[in-house]
């Protein structure tokens, strides 16, 4: 069941009709097979995987505690390392080596055999990582086991954030299922208004892009150069709009229920370094690979042993194997691990750069020098520092985005070619553009303009301070633009492919 069919807009009212008519204790029950029913409309023969996931770590988290330290604790660590990395690899990474694996033994020929392919059970890499969490919590001592089986089920199951997250940590999603709480129509009112944004950003805005931006990427030496910057510009976009949407449905539609979920996206596209670009994309998704393998391997062991310099390459090293790691997670594919060594090197880089005295002492005696005043020269960084970004994103972007490596190579290229046609051909330089709906422009510059505003006070309030006539003015406007503009033919999100 998507989060954008009339399945779910019958099947979200319904639950929140049996979720508060149900007495307090009796709630998870509703949640559980309601979560059940949620994803087996996609796939019931898959709910076999949620559960075993499920009770490995329950059973697991309640032997930790007793278990003695040594090779007893570690033994119960590794069956649940084991089940659920194993189940991940099995279904998410077993056809890219058996094909990787194939082409070398066919001698680089890839059309020499029938490719392996294996349907990727949705959300297996969220709820994953989220049991993962509980026990690694468990195991280090910092949460106490969950012992009740219904409660954990929920958490692990739970249907908002089942397919494609937020990933919650155990501390944070679980006592909220036990709280008593009422129906209550201002909460209500301000999830269903997250949807809605959530509903423009997907429906108007991604699934608009997904038209336009793949034929021009997939054949990039039809088109012109700046269409095709634009074009892998416009794919960046394009998944900030599909994976963020997703989230803030998923916020809006718990909200309703009285369950917060954690904020997982941040205006990423306004950062102005990679590092901050990680740290603000999905964050739980970042917090996570941080907690649980950037730390662990950039501390070796302990938090102040070794010299300076051996921390130093420690960090190094922990940033670019996990950026690696992290760009497997999104995509079973050699291109996505290239582009997360590419980004991990550009993120050592830039740490090297910030922790850096001598430059930072160059930039500020060049600005003095040039008489130019704080603020500007701050502001001058920002601009550049977001050139440099977007340079980075739209070139792994296109990576990630065409069919393979030589259509990449064809998309750098005719975008290299871009200042000798400002020159030679500025006229057919913007030949294209007419293909570009003006609304979807207005529809991009309509939500920079929200995000921009919400980030200073939110515009739930803003316009319910305003009294009801403006409030309902306006999210009438933005169900019409949904309702007019949107596109409702486009099978899932694309989290659903991670």
């Amino acid at each position: 069941m998507s989060f954008h069919s009339l399945d779910y807009l019958l099947f979200l009212p319904l639950v929140v009709v049996l979720y508060f008519a149900m007495p307090q204790r009796w709630r998870w029950v509703v949640l559980l097979l309601m979560s059940n029913l949620f994803y087996a409309a996609w796939r019931w023969d898959f709910l076999w995987l949620l559960w075993v996931s499920t009770l490995i770590d329950f059973f697991v988290g309640q032997r930790l505690p007793s278990a003695r330290p040594g090779w007893r604790k570690k033994a119960l660590l590794a069956i649940s390392l084991c089940g659920n990395l194993g189940l991940l690899f099995t279904f998410k990474y077993l056809a890219l080596v058996a094909n990787t694996g194939l082409t070398i033994y066919h001698g680089g020929d890839s059309r020499a055999f029938e490719p392996v392919s294996l349907l990727l059970p949705l959300g297996i890499s969220f709820y994953t990582f989220q049991t993962l969490g509980y026990v690694i919590d468990v195991y280090r001592g910092r949460k106490e086991p969950e012992r009740h089986l219904g409660y954990f089920s929920v958490y692990v199951m739970y249907f908002p954030q089942l397919l494609a997250g937020p990933i919650e940590r155990p501390g944070t999603l679980l006592p909220q299922f036990r709280k008593e709480r009422m129906f209550d129509v201002g909460r209500a009112a301000a999830g269903g208004a997250l949807m809605l944004v959530g509903y423009f950003k997907k429906l108007v805005i991604a699934d608009r892009l997904a038209d336009l931006v793949p034929p021009v990427l997939n054949q990039p030496l039809d088109h012109s150069p700046l269409l095709v910057l634009t074009a892998a510009a416009g794919e960046i976009y394009r998944y900030y709009a599909d994976l963020s949407g997703y989230a803030d449905i998923a916020i809006g539609s718990s909200l309703i229920l009285g369950i917060q979920l954690t904020k997982n996206f941040d205006r990423p596209l306004a950062s102005v370094s990679v590092a901050e670009f990680w740290r603000r994309w999905h964050i739980t998704v970042s917090t996570w690979f941080r907690d649980y393998v950037y730390l662990p391997i950039a501390r070796g062991g302990g938090r102040s042993r070794g010299r300076r310099e051996d921390k130093a390459v420690r960090r190094a090293l922990a940033t670019l194997l996990t950026i690696a790691i992290v760009a497997l997670w999104h995509g079973a594919a050699w291109t996505w691990l290239a582009a997360g060594l590419i980004a991990g090197f550009v993120m050592i880089g830039e740490g090297i750069v910030r922790r850096s005295r001598r430059a930072t002492a160059l930039s500020n005696g060049l600005a003095r020098g040039l008489g130019v005043p704080r603020d500007l020269e701050i502001g001058l960084q920002n601009g550049l520092n977001r050139v440099v970004l977007w340079s980075f994103l739209i070139l792994l972007g296109s990576m990630v985005a065409t069919p393979g490596w030589q259509t990449s190579i064809q998309a750098w290229g005719r975008m290299a070619e871009l200042s000798g046609w400002l020159l030679r051909d500025p006229a057919s330089l913007v030949a294209g553009f007419a293909t570009i709906p003006r609304y979807l422009v207005v529809a991009i510059i309509a939500l920079e303009l929200y995000q921009w505003l919400d980030a200073r006070r939110p515009v739930f309030d803003r316009v319910r301070a305003r009294g009801a006539i403006v409030a309902g003015g306006f999210y009438y406007a933005l169900i019409a633009a949904i309702l007019m503009f949107g596109t409702f033919d486009k099978p899932g999100f694309l989290y659903f492919n991670f």
